[in-house]
């Protein structure tokens, strides 16, 4: 799961010209090129079930092997416009969630898909990594545990919040953090009882997305409540 872009890498994709052209979907890597009429898309499974997925992007399955909870595919390059995004579970062909996703020209979309059998939806976020300094890593949060109750996000020790108050689906943009060993902790809002941790050496000018997930009471075959880390790529 841990995928990772620097600022300048960032630059370089939006600043070059592409070669060769892309059809409807190609792996995209840190130091490949979104160009005009192309954007790119990530893909990860945050739903609390112990079930593991497919992606179809259209009618082209997107990843090589089921994902797990917490499991991704990394950005992956397509033309501008709108495409059906369907999560089967793995190995079958039934839709268990579609949603419909617009790709903008050079812009970085991650897909979460989030909740649980008969309630599954799915969250889009547009990824800005734009106006940001190489010194500084960058941390963004977001509640997607379907029964917990608004959450903050903290650095141990540290005197200010970098996210606060984000109910189920709700996130926080990206915040600069100091690089280096760092424990995030996921609290109640408002609070400072400790939820859930998660320890990571940050690198400066890496892009972090931190995910509250899980249940707060899962029923069988679900994850507890926990803390996650994707490192964007």
């Amino acid at each position: 799961m841990n995928t990772t872009y620097t600022k300048s890498s960032f630059k370089a994709l939006f600043l070059l010209l592409a070669i060769a052209a892309v059809t409807l979907i190609s792996a995209c890597g840190k130091s490949d090129t979104p160009v005009a009429n192309y954007g790119s898309l990530s893909i990860y499974n945050a739903s609390p079930s112990s079930t593991t997925y497919d992606a179809y992007i259209n009618t082209t399955k997107a990843n090589s092997a089921a994902l797990p909870y917490a499991g991704g595919i990394k950005y992956a390059q397509l033309n501008t416009g709108t495409y059906d995004v369907k999560f089967t579970t793995a190995g079958e062909t039934a839709s268990i969630y579609t949603k419909n996703v617009a790709i903008a020209t050079s812009a970085f979309s991650t897909l979460y898909l989030v909740g649980t059998s008969g309630n599954f939806d799915g969250l889009l976020l547009t990824d800005d990594f734009s106006n940001t300094s190489t010194e500084k890593a960058y941390v963004r949060f977001i509640n997607l545990s379907p029964d917990a109750a608004a959450l903050d996000l903290g650095i141990k020790d540290a005197t200010t919040n970098l996210a606060t108050n984000k109910a189920y689906k709700a996130y926080s943009g990206f915040v600069a953090v100091d690089p280096g060993a760092k424990v995030l902790e996921i609290k109640g809002a408002s609070t400072t009882t400790v939820k859930a941790t998660v320890e990571r050496t940050l690198v400066k000018g890496t892009f972090y997305t931190v995910l509250a997930g899980g249940k707060v009471t899962p029923d069988a075959n679900e994850r507890t409540f926990n803390g996650q880390i994707i490192v964007h790529q």
